[in-house]
């Protein structure tokens, strides 16, 4: 494709090619530990409303800093950006593992990965906005999510069995190590400057996309946000306390399941998002809104079994053409400025979810709004 050939080269471009390998190691260091942490922290003694809140303080930094880590990505180059992150969420690997003997205050890490998800999310998407093309974009979109869910679904498993026998300080370690040797692929070539020429006050000032449709799409990432914090935060939490009986093999399985069924589906929701993009969407999001409503009836194992394997199917649906889109609509405008949007507006339904939950605590109530404010992807 760039008039050179590299060993790297075995998708659509050396730069993608790049991208996905470190993610897919990435993936499978954050997928070992990740799900594990609000329980980490509920098995030290904090409360439930502590660990909302430490995923509130996280979603806040994000925001914040969304904006100062786009200015960083086009000053240095955004594989520079995303090598920037990586230290500062191995110190919050540092303050995790140290946490109980040292007694860190809980919004010292929350904010610390808070930095590494600006620094890294805003350098990522603008990377793949970039170097993905048009008209094969939800087939690269799908062949990233299939590489990188092949690992994460392998992640959570494997975290479990590291925990339940090594404990989570070696899982700490471990994690560490894979997350700096992700970031040595990005730079078999050259890095990327994007112009940067906007102020906060103008982020929202969209060229090219009308006020109705900014609109929607702000809904459209809101409920994206609010669907996405759930899963990650709130149902692992509920099945590991109230159905699992704590067992964290069966929970780390039953998320690798989940993640197993997106995997085989991922390549192929990219390829019919190719052809269809909107309507892919919508059936993604509606199956995954009705799988919200029967989540929030499991009673036991088997049923979280069953119904993580169909989540694991309707996400995909909904996430690649949704992601496919995302990027379209970046290039059609500013990128950069897009990207920021879109960052700040997910966040934003995360913090929306989150409140929602330290105010109440009423799981059921959280899995119900997910599933309403999934259909606001109809939006897009």
């Amino acid at each position: 494709m760039h008039g050179h050939h590299h060993f790297l080269h075995f998708l659509s471009s050396r730069e993608l090619d790049e991208l996905y390998i470190s993610m897919a190691l990435r993936s499978f260091a954050l997928s070992m530990i990740s799900i594990f942490i609000p329980i980490y922290l509920l098995k030290m003694g904090y409360q439930l409303t502590h660990v909302f809140t430490f995923y509130l303080i996280v979603t806040m930094t994000h925001i914040i800093l969304a904006f100062p880590s786009a200015k960083i990505s086009a000053k240095i180059g955004f594989k520079h950006s995303i090598f920037l992150s990586v230290p500062f969420l191995i110190t919050f690997y540092f303050l995790m593992y140290t946490l109980d003997t040292l007694k860190w205050p809980l919004f010292l890490p929350a904010t610390i990965f808070g930095i590494y998800s600006a620094l890294f999310w805003v350098a990522y998407h603008m990377d793949f906005s970039k170097f993905s093309k048009s008209r094969e974009r939800g087939k690269q979109v799908g062949v990233v999510f299939s590489l990188i869910f092949t690992f994460n679904a392998l992640g959570p498993f494997v975290g479990g069995v590291i925990i339940t026998t090594l404990g989570f300080h070696l899982l700490f370690i471990f994690a560490s190590t894979l997350l700096l040797l992700s970031a040595v692929p990005l730079f078999f070539s050259q890095d990327f400057h994007e112009p940067f020429h906007f102020s906060f006050k103008k982020i929202f000032s969209l060229k090219r996309i009308k006020r109705n449709q900014k609109i929607r799409d702000g809904l459209s990432f809101f409920g994206f946000g609010v669907e996405n914090v759930t899963f990650y935060v709130v149902w692992p939490i509920f099945i590991f306390f109230r159905i699992l009986n704590n067992s964290y093999t069966t929970l780390g399985f039953i998320i690798s399941l989940s993640i197993f069924f997106s995997t085989i589906f991922s390549f192929v929701i990219g390829f019919f998002s190719d052809i269809n993009r909107r309507i892919i969407l919508k059936i993604g999001s509606a199956a995954t809104s009705v799988i919200w409503i029967i989540k929030s009836l499991v009673k036991t194992s088997y049923q979280v079994l069953f119904v993580d394997s169909l989540y694991g199917i309707s996400r995909i649906t909904m996430s690649v053409p949704f992601e496919a889109m995302s990027y379209d609509k970046a290039n059609r405008t500013e990128v950069l400025k897009y990207i920021v949007f879109r960052e700040i507006t997910i966040n934003f339904g995360r913090v929306f979810l989150l409140v929602l939950m330290i105010s109440f605590s009423n799981f059921i109530t959280g899995f119900l709004i997910a599933s309403g404010l999934s259909l606001f992807l109809w939006f897009f």
